[in-house]
């Protein structure tokens, strides 16, 4: 049996009769929208679960890569307000300014709101019943499901999907341990008069030498400027102070407004197996983001499809679901991310790999960016890696 939620939560005196399903997801961002869509397009029985009303604030640079778009709904791609097929890496502490350009566009600016609320939708028309402003107080495990209650209503389901962001309820209830690594970011949405907007809505821009140990953004969309900057050192103490000097060097022009968020990014995955019992963790919630690039919607996406392949192939046996699930994981996202660390552990020797090998660095990260390349194919494999770093 899983702990309660809080020892202090009152339990409701008049709950609403327990509704049952095969699977009840917890949070609606693209892990558990995308895996919410999947089970109930199987026949699965789905509910839908977010705390908040929808659409609902999220702190995220809205980036979408190119190989993050190719797993979205069509229904989702309204949500994009700009594309860029040419990205910018400068090292403005003396190191070189690099650009790499694909056919396809790299990278989908979008505001987080939207494209979650239109993931959710996709969930409820493909059958899964999408349930708001309902945060989850309890959750306990029986022989033959999982019991959540919130204020007042129950639900009863035979598996649980937590895709509740970096301080999952869910997790913590399972048991899980803390995220072992939780990096600082900062994201500022800025207005700029239009005149000066016209000027620089063309470059999407990746700048290192910024901060130690992470980069700064600046991100077009629509009418204004996702900017933003973050550091793979925990509890980094300078990231405002940072943030504001970086804007001051971008001579953004005049100001008209700003609106500042802060938020935490998971750089390695939580400790224990991502399944246990009848309960599986998804997207940020189980940590998968990119420790090199930050970026997690797109490994987001992809855990939620294995969540729910893992439990239409395993026809929601408890013990095959969870070895399917961790199975489908391994070569997928962990190896991945394993892959990717060896170059997070290191910046001093990613900074004079750029310097050294800068154009062609560039070209891996936007093969990286479509999905065309893979941080285990060019990392572990050393013909490759030479390949990559010839002169």
């Amino acid at each position: 049996m899983f702990p309660p939620l809080g020892s202090d939560i009152l339990q409701p005196e008049h709950p609403e009769p327990a509704a049952s399903c095969d699977v009840a997801i917890i949070g609606t961002g693209p892990a558990g929208s995308t895996a919410a869509r999947l089970l109930a397009a199987g026949g699965a029985r789905v509910l839908l679960i977010d705390k908040a009303a929808l659409p609902r604030y999220k702190t995220c640079g809205g980036g979408v890569l190119g190989r993050a778009y190719r797993r979205l709904p069509d229904a989702a791609h309204g949500a994009v307000e700009r594309e860029f097929r040419t990205i910018a890496l400068n090292f403005l502490d003396g190191g070189p300014t690099l650009s790499a350009t694909r056919q396809d566009a790299l990278v989908h600016m979008t505001m987080r709101p939207e494209l979650d609320h239109r993931l959710a939708l996709a969930a409820r028309d493909a059958g899964a019943e999408l349930v708001e402003s309902c945060p989850i107080r309890r959750i306990t495990e029986h022989a033959d499901g999982v019991t959540l209650e919130s204020d007042t209503r129950s639900f009863h389901a035979r598996f649980v999907i937590g895709a509740d962001g970096i301080h999952s309820a869910v997790a913590k209830a399972g048991g899980w341990s803390e995220l072992p690594h939780l990096a600082p970011a900062l994201e500022w949405e800025v207005t700029v008069a239009p005149e000066d907007f016209a000027r620089i809505r063309n470059d999407a821009r990746f700048d290192f030498g910024v901060i130690e140990a992470g980069y700064a953004w600046v991100f077009p969309k629509h009418d204004h400027l996702s900017v933003g900057i973050l550091s793979i050192t925990p509890r980094y103490r300078d990231l405002q102070k940072r943030l504001e000097e970086y804007l001051a060097r971008l001579a953004l022009g005049t100001v008209v407004k700003v609106e500042r968020h802060g938020w935490m990014i998971p750089l390695a995955p939580r400790r224990e197996p991502l399944a246990r019992g009848r309960i599986l963790l998804v997207g940020d919630a189980a940590g998968l983001v990119d420790p090199i690039t930050a970026e997690g919607i797109s490994n987001s996406l992809l855990s939620g499809q294995l969540a729910a392949a893992a439990l239409l192939e395993s026809r929601f046996d408890p013990a095959s679901a969870a070895r399917r699930y961790l199975g489908l994981l391994r070569p997928a996202i962990l190896n991945e991310l394993r892959a990717a660390r060896l170059l997070y552990q290191h910046p001093r020797l990613r900074n004079w790999a750029f310097r050294r090998h800068g154009q062609r660095l560039a070209d891996f990260v936007a093969d990286i960016a479509l999905g065309d390349r893979g941080y285990c194919e060019t990392l572990l494999n050393p013909a490759s890696y030479l390949k990559l770093l010839r002169k």
